[in-house]
């Protein structure tokens, strides 16, 4: 008998893996514990606070584009003379720059419907990940939240991919909201 469990034993232990899929060890955790429901709610309630505030930057950047078009005053990106963090100032050029064109008389080519970002292109995944399923949705992800002006933060999506390929829906989320920069 005993010797049937010294052979069996190396296999049991090779089949431990977490709920992701990921390996882990035997002998305890290797990882931190998930967060609380009182902290999983503060991170919410954060990433919801830091969109409220990206989508204020892009208003208020649409408002001076629009003031500034209607008077005439030549579109600068020296305007902003607000304490934005690097996303709020991403989104408020952004805004600036559609509402400032839109606004502007017809001296202005007209773009028909292109993206408001001038020389925009979206980026296209690599080529040896074209094929895999679950970075090309965490490509369209972070595309999505980069275009929107959101904080990078792939953890906002779980429960939408397979958690088995976290690692691969991470990558391409990544790839894709670092790509314009």
């Amino acid at each position: 008998m005993r010797p049937l469990l010294f052979c069996c034993l190396p296999l049991l232990l090779t089949q431990c893996v977490d709920p992701y899929g990921n390996p882990m060890s035997p002998f305890g955790p290797s990882s931190p514990a998930p967060y609380t429901d009182g902290r999983e709610q503060y991170r919410t309630d954060m990433r919801e606070q830091d969109r409220a505030m990206v989508q204020q930057a892009y208003d208020r950047g649409q408002q001076d584009g629009r003031s500034d078009a209607s008077t005439g005053i030549p579109q600068s990106n020296q305007r902003n003379r607000y304490n934005y963090t690097p996303a709020q100032l991403s989104a408020y050029n952004d805004g600036y720059q559609q509402a400032y064109r839109s606004s502007a008389p017809s001296r202005l080519p007209d773009y028909n419907g292109a993206p408001s970002y001038p020389g925009y292109q979206a980026p296209e995944p690599s080529p040896q990940s074209q094929n895999d399923p679950n970075y090309s949705q965490g490509y369209e992800y972070g595309l999505r939240d980069r275009v929107a002006g959101r904080q990078a933060d792939a953890g906002a999506h779980v429960g939408r991919y397979d958690p088995r390929y976290r690692r691969s829906f991470e990558r391409g989320y990544y790839d894709a909201f670092e790509a314009r920069r």
